[in-house]
């Protein structure tokens, strides 16, 4: 089932290909806005990294897709030139992007990546919460489980999806639309952790850029590796029936988000224990919902208390990385000797030599001044 909008030139325009394009063109926009916002950033490189990341994404999001329903196509060469048909994977999307904005860095167009993904990330949401509801007008992203009670057989509960085996119209359980309201929650969370200044800042300037990416990438994972359990044509890998790949891939890139606030807390107040308590706590809270995972496809009726308990399980790893990560910030009454020990060396860096005007008329300054610069910053 892909509703078709309208007919032009003898071929038909489908709702979802209308609602993603306008999706790419908000992503766009929003992002476009944000870098302009951002203090002492050029819009060059952004815009130069849009047309690079559309190219990367179509490609990268067929191909998985092809990987993971390779039954679907005729052939790996028929998946990527015909875009007629066939499906797409958002995880392809994501890697298509930060591909293409890695490859502007490379090209020595920006110095700051991670204030580039700072303005990306809330663009990006806003773009899938909007790009998710294009799913109404198709088979896909629906639930496992189907609803029979009249009163749940509507919009946001759930939506119409055709059983290809039987050709019965289900009512199944709207997981797009749970993911797409999730997606505006964090496009507002991003967007006012964006413009609004922090109470607490990193204990080092340099770790100002990207956290807004990093805050995104724990809300976004923690919210997939629900949203994907329930859905009855998640992507799995060849191998693996059991885990989708999307949950795989959340997973690592969580563990890569908490090792980093990991590192950085161990450079801003050493190694303690209570680092330790904090992973076995974030690894448990990790355990709990993969069980729960395994759980919920073998007692199917009980999918409230099991994706209930997987949720809790996700909660209690957000709570240990959020604690990880105000460890390596520092409160408005530290700020001051954190940022002065933090910035001593780039600081000095930074003194310019005076001139040479000066340093002729005081000769006995030119021999003694650079010898104190360094030992006296770092003494405050």
């Amino acid at each position: 089932m892909n509703k078709a909008a309208l007919l032009l030139d003898g071929r038909f325009i489908y709702w979802r290909s209308i609602i993603l394009a306008l999706a790419i063109l908000t992503a766009m926009l929003m992002a476009t806005a944000l870098r302009l916002g951002q203090k002492k950033q050029r819009l060059g490189p952004l815009l130069i990294a849009f047309p690079i990341a559309m190219a990367f994404s179509l490609c990268a999001s067929r191909a998985i897709h092809w990987y993971c329903r390779f039954e679907t196509y005729e052939s790996f060469r028929a998946a990527m030139t015909d875009f007629t048909g066939g499906g797409w994977s958002l995880m392809g999307v994501f890697a298509g992007t930060i591909a293409a904005l890695c490859l502007v860095r490379a090209l020595f167009l920006t110095r700051d990546l991670p204030a580039l993904l700072d303005a990306v990330s809330p663009a990006a949401a806003l773009g899938i919460a909007v790009g998710r509801l294009g799913e109404y007008f198709s088979n896909a992203n629906r639930s496992k489980f189907i609803f029979r009670n009249p009163r749940l057989l509507r919009v946001p509960f759930s939506a119409p999806a055709v059983n290809v085996t039987s050709g019965v119209t289900e009512w199944r359980a709207a997981t797009f639309f749970g993911q797409s309201g999730w997606a505006l929650l964090l496009f507002v969370t991003l967007f006012l952790h964006l413009v609004i200044p922090r109470r607490r800042r990193p204990y080092r300037e340099s770790w100002r850029s990207g956290r807004v990416f990093e805050l995104f990438m724990i809300l976004y994972c923690l919210g997939q590796i629900l949203f994907d359990s329930t859905r009855y044509d998640a992507l799995f890998l060849r191998s693996n029936g059991f885990v989708s790949l999307e949950q795989i891939v959340c997973g690592v890139v969580l563990v890569a988000v908490l090792i980093l606030y990991t590192v950085r807390s161990v450079i801003a107040n050493r190694f303690h224990v209570w680092q330790i308590l904090l992973w076995l706590a974030a690894l448990a809270g990790l355990g709990l919902a993969g069980y729960m995972e395994y759980y919920v496809q073998r007692h199917a009726d009980q999918f409230l208390f099991a994706y209930g308990m997987m949720a809790d399980g996700l909660l209690i790893f957000f709570c240990a990385a959020l604690a990880m990560y105000r460890s390596t910030t520092l409160p408005p009454e530290k700020r001051g000797a954190g940022a002065a020990q933090s910035a001593s060396v780039e600081f000095a860096e930074s003194v310019e030599a005076p001139p040479a005007a000066e340093a002729a008329a005081h000769p006995e300054a030119d021999e003694a001044e650079p010898a104190p610069i360094l030992p006296d910053l770092r003494k405050r």
